[in-house]
C-alpha cells in the first residue's frame, strides 16, 4: 500500500511541477541536502521569520503531497524523506511559509 500512495503522491507533484529521479540513493540525498545547506547559510534566522505566507495554490498543493509524501516514505522509502525535507525548505523560502512547511 505504502509503494502505491507513493507512486500516486510522485505522479500528482510531477503534474504539479515537481520532479523527483527515478533513482533515489545516498548520493542523490547527499546532493539535495548540500544545496539546502549553501542556501540556508545565506538567511538568517531574522530572514525566515519575515518570510511571507505562500500564496500560490499550485506551491501550496505540492507542499501538501510532500508533506504524505513524507509519511508514506519513512515506511518504505527511507531515502526518499530528506530529498522531500530538503524540496519543502526551498519551496519555503522561495515561495513562503504555509502551514505544512517545515
Amino acid at each position: 500500500k505504502y509503494q502505491e500512495a507513493i507512486s500516486i503522491c510522485l505522479s500528482i507533484l510531477s503534474s504539479l511541477g515537481e520532479e523527483f529521479p527515478q533513482d533515489i540513493n545516498l548520493g542523490t540525498a547527499l546532493n539535495e541536502l548540500a544545496v539546502v545547506q549553501t542556501t540556508l547559510a545565506n538567511i538568517t534566522i531574522d530572514q525566515v521569520k519575515l518570510l511571507p505566507p505562500m500564496t500560490d495554490k499550485i506551491k501550496l498543493n505540492a507542499m501538501k503531497f510532500l508533506s504524505m509524501l513524507c509519511s508514506y516514505s519513512r515506511q518504505s522509502k527511507p531515502m526518499m524523506v530528506p530529498i522531500l525535507s530538503c524540496r519543502m525548505v526551498r519551496l519555503t523560502i522561495e515561495d513562503g511559509f504555509c502551514d505544512d512547511s517545515i
